[in-house]
């Protein structure tokens, strides 16, 4: 018995022992002298002016003060994929519009990802893009630019882990006026982004009665997307659109140009894998 009491008592010391010196992860900010958890991933927001001194050097050689509308002037692009700058010919201006802090490129990275815009970008990339930084703050170092890559207009859908977001993204040219919803990680995917949910309106063009080319049975016309913003579980999104029968009517009039126009807004939610939209109202696909 003495025995068993002596080795109890033993087994009490070494397990006391144990949690007294074995090492312990950091919680809620860490322990003094331990590293902080990493931050969750957030949306865009403007750069301090602190930011702006971090990252401006990284992408801007030679930075002097404002002109032609944009914030800094600068004498090279370090890093710029392309020798041309875009080709748009019209000086190195560049305005540094918001930043996305988060776990952009893996589950445990420190990344930020500039928005820009550009005068030597084109319309072809809606005149700006983004620009990826790794390190950490303190340590920021240029990862790459992604001409036509802008996410100002974005929401987090998950505060941990690697990023996911949901971006907006409109354009217009020649009356045409272009609007997309795609859910993606940053950097944004090369080529065409995959759409959501898609908008055109074709009311200004040379055809406006374009929007009924897709249009099938009683399919509403989706005109533009707008006011993307984020909600309990994911995002709101301001639209206007032509009703399936108000559609009906006008394209067999040939006066799409006329048809009344609604708003709503869109209830976007994200359950880790996938994006639910309501309400429901059957969009025919954009032109």
């Amino acid at each position: 018995m003495k025995r068993l009491a002596t080795l109890f008592s033993l087994i009490v010391i070494i397990g006391a022992g144990l949690l007294l010196f074995w090492p312990r992860h950091p919680q809620n900010g860490g322990d003094a002298g331990q590293p902080a958890q990493q931050a969750e991933n957030h949306g865009p927001r403007g750069l301090s002016g602190a930011e702006q001194a971090a990252f401006l050097p990284l992408v801007c050689g030679g930075a002097s003060g404002p002109g032609g509308g944009f914030a800094h002037q600068c004498a090279n692009l370090p890093g710029y994929p392309g020798q041309d700058y875009g080709g748009a010919g019209l000086g190195l201006g560049i305005t540094l519009q918001s930043v996305i802090y988060g776990h952009l490129t893996s589950a445990d990275a420190e990344d930020a990802y500039v928005t820009y815009a550009g005068s030597f970008e084109s319309l072809a990339t809606n005149l700006g893009g983004g620009i990826m930084f790794t390190g950490g703050p303190g340590h920021w170092k240029l990862k790459g630019w992604y001409p036509g890559g802008q996410a100002g207009r974005c929401v987090s859908l998950n505060p941990h882990g690697r990023a996911k977001f949901l971006c907006l993204y409109s354009g217009q040219e020649q009356g045409e006026t272009d609007s997309l919803l795609t859910v993606q990680n940053l950097p944004p995917p090369s080529g065409e982004k995959p759409a959501l949910l898609s908008a055109a309106d074709l009311r200004g063009t040379v055809d406006p009665n374009g929007n009924c080319q897709n249009r099938s049975g009683n399919e509403a016309v989706l005109l533009s997307i707008s006011g993307l913003r984020s909600a309990d579980g994911g995002a709101e999104a301001e639209i206007s659109y032509v009703s399936g029968e108000d559609a009906r009517a006008a394209c067999l009039a040939r006066s799409f140009a006329k048809a009344p126009v609604k708003q709503a807004m869109l209830a976007l939610r994200w359950d880790g894998s996938a994006m639910k939209l309501s309400p429901d109202l059957n969009f025919a696909p954009a032109p």
